[in-house]
């Protein structure tokens, strides 16, 4: 029997966020699809309540993947949703692929990017110029969210969806936020990604990892509390994973008790990513 879609869980943070984004638009009465999406948009689509959702369509001979997309019965709209959990990150040669893409399913095309920046970035105010692109914040999809309930007198199906989607946002977009001004801003653009990846797939093994700031470094410490045992260390335009205690795993150099992963790029994280969830639980008292 398939798994109910409200259950799947994705392995990467940003696909899991889309996932909620997706689930809530695809899920509740055509009521609270139609609102939500004219805030997404920013405008209200005729037969927007009645839209069908897709997750993480692939694009027919693009070799890109949609995110999200919705389209009406009569095909007249498409509109994509793109998501991203990096600050300050120039997403334009993406949206104009993505647009570009999505332009030949229907008459109308519209790109919603959703990122961390609370204002629109200004590498998407460029795209949009001659596309129909629109930027939201985690910020404002989780302040609709959370207070739908109250403004729609959401009930029965659609309150439970909401209060489920808040459930999850909330809490991880506030965390989220840590990262902005400490953290983001200590590596270049093309690790961003990566770290945005890698601190919530600690922060879902145990909640808010501390981050500490020094002269040197910025460092994020999991566990939270205590002595820190796994740390991402931000410096030298490079994100550094390092395990006090660890053994040596690909990828990792060992000085004194500490392994050592660099990772220059996304391409380096990966290669360890699994060992390095792996040593984390280990950490973690054992679960009842």
């Amino acid at each position: 029997m398939p798994v109910p879609r409200l259950f799947e869980v994705s392995p990467d943070p940003r696909e899991a966020w889309i996932h909620v984004v997706a689930t809530v638009l695809s899920s509740g009465t055509e009521r609270t699809t139609a609102a939500f999406l004219a805030d997404l948009v920013g405008e209200d689509l005729p037969e927007a309540g009645s839209s069908a959702v897709r997750e993480f369509r692939p694009l027919k001979d693009s070799g890109l993947v949609a995110d999200a997309t919705l389209r009406p019965p009569d095909g007249s709209w498409t509109v994509g949703l793109y998501g991203s959990l990096s600050f300050e990150v120039d997403h334009s040669a993406e949206l104009i692929a993505y647009y570009d893409a999505l332009a030949t399913t229907a008459q109308r095309c519209i790109v919603v990017a959703i990122t961390p920046d609370r204002r629109t970035p200004t590498s998407v105010e460029a795209v949009a110029d001659g596309r129909e692109i629109v930027h939201r914040s985690w910020q404002r999809i989780r302040d609709w969210i959370e207070e739908r309930p109250e403004r729609g007198t959401a009930e029965g199906t659609d309150l439970m969806l909401l209060r489920e989607a808040d459930y999850y946002l909330k809490g991880r977009v506030a965390d989220l936020y840590r990262l902005e001004e400490a953290a983001m801003p200590a590596i270049p653009q093309e690790l961003r990604p990566t770290l945005a990846a890698a601190y919530f797939e600690l922060s879902a093994l145990a909640p808010s990892p501390r981050i500490e700031v020094s002269d040197e470094e910025v460092a994020i410490c999991f566990p939270r509390t205590g002595d820190p045992t796994m740390v991402l260390a931000l410096r030298d335009a490079k994100m550094l994973v390092r395990l006090h205690g660890g053994e040596a795993a690909p990828g990792f150099t060992i000085e004194g008790d500490t392994a050592t992963l660099e990772a220059a790029n996304d391409k380096d994280y990966l290669a360890g990513r699994s060992w390095i969830k792996g040593q984390a639980r280990e950490l973690l008292p054992p679960r009842r």
